[in-house]
């Protein structure tokens, strides 16, 4: 009864982490009005929905302290990592046919080549900082600094579009910004709440709060990148929605790591990790940077979307979790 208790908590917060974050990508609609294909879904729309992955991070690091806490903020990093890959672009896939039975086509490869060949490159620099045996503000600066480089390039290569009315009046922008502050407020309050349950659920199935971490919090608070993934894949911005989901994935790995380690590392000082969690989070990376090259070979390499690879997708997604599961058991 309590198990289902929790897990039933876990859905509500989801689902007040969604609200909240509706909140949130209402304003950045509005801020990135205009914005070409692919460079609004890897940039502003990453960031808005990215935000509970970079609040859940901290939290962690707050109740758990040092080591647990930010193994804990990175493999919730890890498994949203994960999720984004496969279930956002699986459940996008379903959604286009669904609405238009059709499978996904012109989806721009370059865009998806692009993101993705950024996303390997930030893992392989975590995993090189994890092998090092300890995190200092060092290391956050540079995954910021590496993230500014993506923002450059994306921005480089931005063309204003004239399809969309960027015409908003000046109530519609109050109350989109008045959402946006409200909506901050609740996805921070639901994460605080998302990490205790995850600390309750691995007492209650004897599983290490990582573990929790990397599959409950992370499938948790992913839940506004599908989304937001789901609605520009339905209007037929389906470059957006793609950017999105990988996009997402760099803001987490460059901000919702870096900027705590940061500043952490300021005020408190280098994190330091023993032998036996640099080998569980050095795994972790690895199969982490497995599943982003499969994602990538599934998605460029097909000229069209549709239920097989939906299916591919969201299995590999549903066998990652078993795996991670069954080896903590």
């Amino acid at each position: 009864m309590t198990i289902l208790l929790l897990f039933i908590c876990v859905a509500v917060i989801s689902y007040v982490i969604w609200i909240s974050s509706k909140g949130i990508s209402g304003a950045a609609d509005m801020w990135g009005c205009g914005w070409s294909p692919g460079v609004r879904g890897a940039t502003i729309n990453a960031v808005a929905s990215s935000l509970p992955e970079l609040l859940t991070t901290v939290v962690f690091l707050v109740i758990l302290g040092e080591s647990e806490g930010f193994v804990s903020g990175m493999s919730t990093v890890a498994g949203s990592a994960v999720f984004n890959a496969f279930v956002i672009p699986g459940a996008m896939i379903l959604t286009v046919f669904y609405k238009n039975r059709t499978a996904l086509k012109n989806h721009d490869r370059r865009l998806v080549l692009r993101d993705c060949l950024w996303l390997l490159f930030t893992q392989a620099v975590i995993y090189f900082i994890i092998r090092s045996g300890y995190f200092s503000f060092l290391h956050g600066a540079l995954l910021m600094f590496i993230y500014a480089l993506y923002i450059l390039m994306i921005f480089k290569s931005n063309n204003e579009s004239n399809d969309e009315d960027c015409y908003f009046t000046p109530a519609t922008r109050k109350s989109l910004n008045t959402k946006f502050i409200f909506g901050l407020i609740g996805v921070g309050a639901g994460c605080f709440f998302l990490v205790e349950l995850c600390v309750k659920l691995g007492n209650e199935f004897n599983l290490g709060v990582p573990v929790m971490a990397l599959v409950i919090a992370a499938a948790a608070t992913s839940i506004p990148d599908m989304f937001l993934s789901i609605t520009d894949a339905g209007k037929g911005k389906t470059d957006d929605a793609i950017s999105n989901a990988y996009g997402s994935n760099i803001f987490d790995v460059c901000i919702a790591i870096g900027l705590p380690l940061f500043i952490y590392g300021l005020l408190k000082g280098d994190i330091f990790l023993g032998d036996a969690m640099v080998d569980s989070l050095s795994t972790i990376w690895l199969v982490l940077m497995g599943m982003t090259i499969v994602s990538l070979v599934v998605i460029y390499f097909s000229r069209s979307l549709n239920i097989l690879q939906s299916i591919i997708l969201i299995s590999c997604y549903l066998i990652f979790v078993g795996l991670v599961v069954y080896i903590d058991l």
